[in-house]
């Protein structure tokens, strides 16, 4: 009698093997790289040469205190070098602290979901875990990330983590929701994934990624810029994957799980696309300019561009 295990792997198998009939891998991914926004890669080598240099000012100034003649303060050589040693070994803890307390942070949030969520399965929610499989397959992924379900008091949100070895995909019930409740909308829910599964295959998650990075992206304004043009890179790959738009998703966040149905796109459209008075859109420069994701007219106006252009980040 074969084990849960090995059915799993088994109906994994299949679904591979059905996605890549369907699709293959290259020709996804050849797609998807040209639609990366244009500003994403450029803005990740200007953080993360900021965060070389902060770093460097940091090693240099340790290096200027390690040197620095406290002759003229402190009579004692012995107190003296002391003090220098005390110095290099608070900046080593520092930085020994800032890893370890990233690597933490990632575990703990992984572990919240070991222990609340719901993990997709072929039986629990085959649905969603067929889907998983077909998207990794198509973006190439060697590992299939896997998939939680866990209720957020009324939140619609999704995102993606990663810990050594995994990476996985929350998804909060409130979007399940839309699948399996009165809307039967599968289809909105696979877009959700989708994106979720464009920040796991451009890396987005991974701790290399995040800590080379880490010290610039904090900074107001540019770091927040960043977030953004990764969204609309992940809204690109969610439109490959899907071969849908994506506006009920885009209706959905708005309106909410309920009442997005119920949104007439066409008017949607055209409020998105109306010319604000000269305070409205300063309003809406100021909101756009401080958020990690693109406001809702910048947003929408980019999934629905049939030139498919890189989405507007100020």
């Amino acid at each position: 009698m074969e084990s849960t295990e090995e059915k799993n792997m088994e109906i994994t198998e299949n679904i591979e093997n059905e996605a890549e009939a369907a699709r293959s891998p290259g020709e996804v991914k050849k797609e998807i790289r040209k639609l990366r926004h244009k500003a994403e890669r450029p803005l990740y080598w200007i953080l993360f040469v900021m965060n070389i240099l902060i770093l460097l000012c940091a090693f240099v100034f340790t290096m200027a205190m390690q040197s620095s003649d406290l002759s003229g303060f402190i009579d004692d050589p012995d107190i003296i070098e002391l003090l220098q040693t005390i110095n290099g070994g608070i900046v080593f803890f520092y930085l020994a602290y800032v890893i370890i307390a990233f690597l933490c942070a990632f575990y703990q949030l992984y572990a919240s979901e070991l222990s609340y969520a719901i993990k997709v399965t072929p039986r629990n929610f085959p649905e969603i875990y067929e889907k998983s499989v077909e998207f990794s397959k198509n973006l190439g992924m060697k590992k299939v990330p896997e998939v939680y379900i866990r209720q957020q008091n009324g939140i619609l949100n999704a995102f993606s983590a990663w810990v050594i070895g995994k990476r996985y995909v929350q998804l909060n019930s409130e979007i399940v929701d839309i699948a399996y409740m009165e809307n039967k909308d599968f289809d909105t829910l696979y877009f959700v994934m989708a994106h979720e599964f464009g920040h796991h295959y451009f890396n987005h998650v991974t701790l290399a990624h995040s800590f080379s990075i880490l010290l610039p992206r904090i900074i107001p304004i540019l770091g927040p810029l960043y977030s953004r043009s990764q969204e609309y890179t992940a809204d690109r790959v969610a439109q490959v994957l899907t071969e849908s738009t994506g506006i009920k998703c885009m209706a959905m966040l708005s309106a909410g799980r309920h009442l997005y149905p119920y949104v007439d796109a066409e008017d949607y459209l055209e409020n998105i696309y109306r010319h604000p008075n000269v305070l409205e859109r300063l309003g809406r420069w100021i909101v756009n300019l401080t958020v990690d994701h693109p406001i809702a007219p910048f947003r929408v106006a980019a999934i629905v561009d049939p030139e498919q252009k890189s989405g507007r980040l100020i």
